[in-house]
Order: C-alpha cells, then structure tokens, then sequence
C-alpha cells in the first residue's frame, strides 16, 4: 500500500469516531417479564418429534407373550340362548332331515336343549355343516402362535347304549 493509501485509511476511521465528550450510551436492554406473571409455555417443536402411538389394525399386540393363553374369552358376559353357548359345551342329541336341509338337536352344558340349523351362530363360533350322523362347527380360536383364526371341530352323535 502507498503512502496515500494509508493515509486515506487513517483519515476515514477518524470521520467514524465520535467527538470526544459526544460518547453515546449503550441501549439499555429491554425488560424481561417476571417469571410470576406468565410461566413459559413448551411447544411441540421445541419438544422433538412427536411421541410414537401404535396403530393395532387387526394385529396382535407385540409386547403380549405368545406363551400365555386368552382366557377373557370364557369370562366375558354371554348372551342368553344359543348365541351364549360356546362349541366345546355342546352335545349333539340327534339330526333330523327336512325339506329345507338338515337340523341338529343340542344339548348345552346347562341342559338346555336347542335346534341347529346351517349358518347359525353361536358364542365362539358358527354351524358349518349338518349330515345324518354329525354336525360341523367353525370355531373362532384366539391363538396368535397359530396360523388360521379358526378350526374345524366335528361333533358326532353320542349313542344311546340299550340296557
């Protein structure tokens, strides 16, 4: 740099300083507000993400052990009549053949005795299929290890021994 140069540069940084006793005070800063009027209040992005909600959608639940059965299926209220009686609690007494297809005589596990027909429902399943000598239920199981909601159970008619 030349002599004019520094010169310049010297004369310039004198224009910007003030006068001496023309000194400006620094800003005051403004007031905060006092920490009783109004607490902070926390917003989600200054949180983070949002929390997680998991969505079952049909699905098991993966933090319930697959080693431990259901057993509220049997605690749960039933409805009165047949639509209360579960699969396992049913005895066939007899079938009967009509001109609108098969029908079953059942007795339930309180000795109430009822007519089954294809298609009807009962408490944990649905009448499948009725022939002369037994009667198929779909049962709807609640068993995450297995692969199918449901089995097929068959039930025959018990025999009446002659005495």
């Amino acid at each position: 740099m030349s002599r004019h140069g520094i010169a310049l540069l010297a004369g310039l940084l004198l224009l910007s300083l003030p006068a001496a006793g023309q000194v400006k005070p620094a800003p005051k800063p403004a007031p905060s507000p006092t920490p009783a009027a109004e607490p902070p209040k926390a917003a989600d992005s200054d949180l983070g993400a949002p929390a997680y909600q998991y969505e079952v959608g049909g699905r098991r639940d993966p933090f319930r052990s697959l080693l431990v059965r259901n057993t509220t299926e049997r605690t749960r209220l039933r409805p009165p009549g047949l639509a209360g009686v579960m699969v396992e609690e049913i005895d066939v007494q007899g079938t009967i053949k009509t001109k609108t297809g098969w029908m079953a005589f059942v007795r339930s596990a309180d000795n109430r005795s009822y007519v089954l027909r294809k298609g009807q429902a009962l408490f944990d399943g649905e009448v499948v299929e009725i022939n002369g000598s037994e009667v198929v239920f779909r049962q709807n199981i609640n068993d995450p290890t297995n692969p199918k909601p449901f089995r097929e159970v068959t039930k025959t008619m018990g025999l009446q021994r002659k005495q």
